[in-house]
């Protein structure tokens, strides 16, 4: 693994485990048994780590909704084709949780990260509403368009809490099984409007 590479892993491992606001660069360098001046030569700062992990949790997230939304217009989409990516969705959130747990912080203090932050919640929240359309459309769920749309919200905002309340419950089960469960509550939401008439 490449030091730049290194280097955004051991920040994401530090963030998610002692938070973004609490740690410098130099923080980071030491983790690393690296210079400052190692880690600077890489990334100009804090900000720019913090930009890098939110770019790469972008892509992730936006993968995981590409897909998502092609296997719900798919022939044969049931629930739990959107609970199989809400689950994904979940991991990932965990896996960038301090993002989640921070997000007020961090967005007063860095503007751009910000609208990267707010552009990820939009692009879940637009996603899972079309692949909820989908369901409705294919027959699995029946909802009317205002329903959807508070549904869709809801879930957006259960995802990146989840992300934290993992974190809170001090559950000692393997994060694998807590993600499980905590996707599982999400999809609460949609179960309750599955077609029973059918």
């Amino acid at each position: 693994m490449d030091t730049k590479a290194r280097i955004l892993e051991t920040a994401l491992e530090l963030f998610n485990a002692e938070g973004a606001g609490a740690l410098s660069a130099v923080d980071i360098a030491s983790a690393l048994e690296i210079s400052p001046g190692h880690l600077y030569y890489h990334f100009k700062g804090k900000p720019e780590i913090l930009a890098a992990l939110t770019l790469a949790y972008q892509g992730e997230v936006e993968l995981v909704l590409d897909s998502a939304v092609s296997a719900c217009r798919g022939e044969g989409a049931t629930l739990e084709t959107l609970w199989t990516h809400v689950h994904i969705l979940a991991e990932e959130a965990w896996d960038a949780r301090f993002l989640y747990r921070e997000a007020g912080a961090l967005a007063l203090r860095y503007p751009d990260l910000a609208a990267r932050i707010r552009r990820i919640a939009v692009a879940e929240r637009e996603a899972l509403r079309t692949m909820l359309t989908a369901l409705v459309q294919a027959g699995v769920l029946t909802a009317q368009p205002e329903v959807i749309d508070g549904l869709s919200r809801l879930m957006t905002t259960g995802i990146g809490f989840h992300a934290i309340e993992l974190e809170l419950e001090g559950d000692p089960g393997p994060p694998r099984d807590r993600i499980a469960r905590a996707a599982a509550q999400i999809m609460l939401l949609p179960a309750g409007l599955v077609r029973t008439d059918i």
